[in-house]
């Protein structure tokens, strides 16, 4: 990686990285159900996780009817650049879990691989750099499958760092 290059995933505009990360979550969406129901989802999502996240306000996605299908549909107001990458990067951790376990079965096992090869290498880098880890999110919807069909349950040590399987 060459110094321009590392400049620019610093510098990377916060419009740009949540329109990439959307965009792709519907395009991967809309290759497993229609295309109204993925921009539905990101639109119901982004409404459930505003009192959460209050600068998801400055997304705008156009009506459904309206669409073009393009990344174009996602608006920012320019407020949403003055936001700081990690509570950003907070977000789309929440944004990308949430659409997955939204999508249920549709998703499929490879959702998540699916996402990062559309997002493409440099999105993926810049989102990782900003504190997203698509690995942690996997694992999580892993073991909470393991969960639900064993008669036992993951338990985190917060102080440790340390998870440990105990019966429930």
């Amino acid at each position: 990686m060459n110094e321009n290059t590392t400049d620019y995933y610093n510098n990377a505009k916060n419009s740009e990285i949540i329109k990439h990360t959307l965009f792709s979550l519907i395009t991967v969406a809309k290759s497993k159900t229609s295309g109204d129901y993925a921009w539905a989802i990101i639109k119901k999502l982004l409404k459930e996780l505003k009192p959460r996240f209050d600068f998801l306000k400055y997304i705008h996605i156009d009506e459904i009817e309206e669409l073009q299908n393009n990344i174009n549909d996602i608006k920012i107001k320019t407020d949403f650049e003055n936001i700081e990458q990690k509570k950003l990067g907070e977000a789309i951790q929440e944004i990308v879990d949430t659409f997955k376990t939204k999508m249920g079965k549709q998703a499929g096992y490879f959702f998540l691989s699916e996402f990062k090869d559309t997002l493409g290498e440099e999105y993926h880098t810049i989102i990782k750099k900003i504190g997203v880890d698509l690995r942690l999110i996997d694992l999580q919807q892993n073991v909470y499958g393991f969960e639900s069909s064993t008669n036992y349950k993951i338990k985190d040590d917060i102080d440790s760092n340390i998870a440990f399987i105990e019966k429930k």
